[in-house]
């Protein structure tokens, strides 16, 4: 008998990675809190819902001394990613289809375990089962990451999800059900739009933040049958019959008292009991919807504050820029932008470390190194630092580096991948990476993030073998051209000789190059 489609099966979920689920971001975090993990580089991984391997596999072609085992119900995108792994030829990554209720695992077996947008989407049996296997298969320092909805957020916006549902149950394909729910937003806002209410402004919020999603998420986040939110302090309680413990979030800013007013902090110290209790409270002044929670086994040993002194286990990445010209030999205050974030410092030590970190961006620098650094920049001599030192010079980086890592400004990593920022002469990126750049329009940097890229860029990219020179490219896109793969206008004129397209690739080729290093996607 065949198995049964799931509506995954028959909408697949687009198989991407997610960063925040990488061994290298849940260690980190758990370095900062005293749990000694395995490293990227020497750890096994299991992932609960992986649908393609669009996480796994990256990380597996990355890390030949490491495992990773995913499960999925669907079917379809189980076989899609076995294609990708034997394509590749990779050894240390295995995908199958499973039941999570019905999978067993051997205890203490996995390093890292993600299960990232399942937990609320399935029946509470499945969830239990879930935080069961964390408890039971994670190892001792083992961390446990597990995505899911929340509510005061999610309150006003499962509203949202009623009124698609109540409209969608009228019609059979996925497709036109989306189609129709949209419809009817759309007229609900056009009717109260004129009225300052609640909930005029969350028909608008609700509207622009789905124009910015594809049809495969919203089917899957707005109209399936089970969508369960709840609060966190109900999914902690659960955590805990399972075993398991808080360590943090992936998303390590929100976790921080110090992004409130002064007023705001001493509220929820007074009012909250411990840890939980603070996280409750700081959700339901954020109205928090999705939170990323990272756990532990019960048994573990935490150091509940964040030490600043495991920074000096870390390295610090950054492409942060300064406002204006910086002149370490002056004590003017130097402003930083990095996204939102701001850093404003008269710190010429601090001045000089952001200044190196932005020379050798997309690369990270371990933190003993860059305390060195900064010493020799500002004092104009070798800067000396004994490992595991903490004078307070060197504790003042660390805590400020802390701090930005809070807010955005600075990364702070468990290792580092294999990349380069230098454009060799004949440059390469991965066999994921090239094959991506074939089918996709977006591939998979080294840092696990998606780098979406036009469709130049991605004929270039799949050329970079590490075989090919500038010549050899250019006879590549010169094929390409003329096999009508690839089309090239020049201020409205079509470029098809070849002497043409090669001054087109001499002139464009430095800059694209630069650009892939810059984005973590060479390694050659």
């Amino acid at each position: 008998m065949a198995e049964e489609l799931t509506s995954y099966d028959r909408i697949p979920y687009r198989s991407h990675p997610f960063c925040q689920t990488h061994p290298n971001r849940l260690g980190t975090i758990a370095r900062l809190f005293g749990l000694a993990t395995a490293p990227p580089e020497e750890c096994r991984v299991l992932e609960l819902g992986c649908a393609g391997g669009g996480n796994l596999i990256p990380m597996a072609e990355q890390y030949h001394g490491s495992s990773f085992l995913g499960i999925d119900a669907s079917v379809i995108q189980i076989d899609s990613g076995c294609k990708i792994i034997e394509v590749l030829g990779l050894p240390n990554v295995k995908l199958q289809t499973a039941d999570i209720l019905k999978f067993e695992v051997e205890p203490e077996s996995f390093d890292y375990i993600v299960c990232h947008g399942v937990f609320s989407w399935v029946p509470n049996s499945v969830q239990d089962r879930i935080l069961e296997i964390c408890g039971t298969a994670l190892r001792p320092s083992g961390v446990a990451y597990v995505s899911y909805n929340t509510y005061p957020g999610w309150r006003m916006r499962g509203m949202i999800r009623d009124i698609m549902r109540y409209r969608a149950r009228s019609f059979d394909s996925p497709q036109v059900q989306l189609s129709q729910a949209r419809n009817l937003l759309e007229f609900l806002y056009a009717s109260v739009k004129g009225d300052d209410t609640a909930y005029s402004m969350l028909l608008k919020t609700e509207l622009s933040a789905m124009s910015k999603c594809e049809d495969y998420y919203l089917i899957h986040e707005q109209l399936e049958e089970i969508n369960e939110p709840l609060y966190f302090h109900q999914f902690m309680d659960r955590a805990a019959k399972g075993g398991l413990q808080y360590l943090g979030e992936a998303d390590f800013g929100t976790m921080s008292l110090g992004n409130f007013p002064e007023n705001v902090q001493n509220m929820l110290h007074s009012v909250s009991m411990d840890i939980i209790e603070t996280e409750q409270y700081m959700d339901f002044l954020r109205n928090r919807a999705f939170r990323q929670t990272l756990l532990c086994r019960n048994n573990a040993v935490l150091e509940r504050k964040p030490n600043f002194v495991h920074m000096q286990h870390l390295r610090v990445a950054s492409s942060s820029r300064p406002e204006t010209d910086v002149d370490l030999k002056q004590d003017a205050k130097i402003t930083f932008h990095r996204g939102g974030s701001v850093l404003t410092t008269n710190n010429a030590y601090i001045k000089a470390a952001m200044l190196h970190l932005r020379s050798v961006w997309p690369h990270s620098v371990p933190f003993a190194d860059l305390v060195s650094i900064a010493r020799s920049m500002v004092e104009g001599r070798p800067g000396a630092v004994g490992v595991g030192a903490m004078n307070p010079g060197t504790q003042n980086l660390a805590e400020t580096f802390l701090r930005c890592f809070e807010t955005g400004q600075v990364d702070l990593h468990f290792s580092e991948p294999l990349l380069t920022t230098s454009v060799t002469v004949k440059p390469a990126v991965s066999g994921l990476t090239r094959l991506q750049a074939r089918e996709l329009t977006y591939v998979t940097n080294r840092w696990h993030e998606t780098v979406h890229l036009d469709d130049l860029q991605l004929f270039v990219l799949s050329s970079l073998d590490g075989t090919r020179d500038a010549q050899g490219i250019a006879d590549f896109l010169v094929e390409c051209v003329a096999k009508g793969d690839l089309i090239l206008h020049h201020e409205g004129r079509r470029i098809v000789e070849a002497d043409q397209i090669r001054r087109f690739v001499e002139q464009t080729l430095p800059e694209l190059l630069q650009g892939f290093a810059k984005s973590g996607l060479l390694i050659g």
